[in-house]
């Protein structure tokens, strides 16, 4: 095969060249087919390929996913019936309307009850949420350090359910004449909760 051939070679008598020229041309072409085959079709399905195992490997997550769901589904319904059962035991604990009237009456005796002095109950505004509504009462009741620490078990022990917020203790100002240590002041928020019946809103 001669270079200077192909460097004048005509492609209008491509025909009458040597047969060296032709198998040259013949490669030459072969490859630029085999190269365009690989560039317009196996590329494209080689990224969709990708692409299917991709989608193939999210799919077994998914499915690894739903199989330990579904391993553990006797355990989930065996949690949200315990979790029903304990909220319709608090639910139960809760008083109707008229009932939680008389509550804060209960809170007073038990104060009465470990010696100490109801010098302010001062109700707030009911808060109604979801099912239930909350009263808070400020309370400032007057004893000493045992009589306050003995009415904050007590009241913590009623049936009904009853929380304590946001204590505050002074010591009052006494005679000082009078050998007696002055009583402890003690500033409480106590708040109650009912359930509201059917035809009551949230307030919301």
């Amino acid at each position: 095969m001669d270079l200077n051939e192909l460097k004048n070679l005509d492609f209008q008598t491509i025909g009458l060249a040597s047969l060296g020229t032709r198998m040259v041309i013949f490669l030459f072409v072969i490859v630029l087919i085999v190269g365009a085959v690989i560039y317009f079709d196996t590329m494209p399905q080689r990224d969709l390929l990708d692409q299917k195992k991709r989608t193939e490997l999210s799919l077994l997550d998914t499915i690894r996913a739903k199989q330990k769901l579904a391993a553990n589904l006797k355990a989930y319904q065996d949690q949200l019936k315990e979790m029903q059962t304990r909220f319709g035991e608090l639910l139960r604990q809760l008083p109707n309307k008229s009932e939680a009237e008389n509550l804060i009456i209960d809170i007073a005796q038990t104060s009465l009850k470990n010696g100490l002095k109801n010098k302010q109950i001062q109700p707030g505004n009911e808060i109604k949420h979801a099912f239930y509504a909350e009263t808070p009462y400020t309370l400032t009741l007057e004893g000493t350090y045992n009589q306050l620490a003995k009415f904050i078990s007590d009241t913590a022990n009623l049936p009904r359910i009853v929380t304590l917020h946001n204590p505050t203790i002074t010591r009052e100002s006494g005679d000082k004449q009078d050998m007696k240590a002055p009583p402890l002041s003690m500033k409480i928020v106590t708040k109650t909760y009912r359930y509201l019946d059917q035809d009551e809103g949230t307030g919301k």
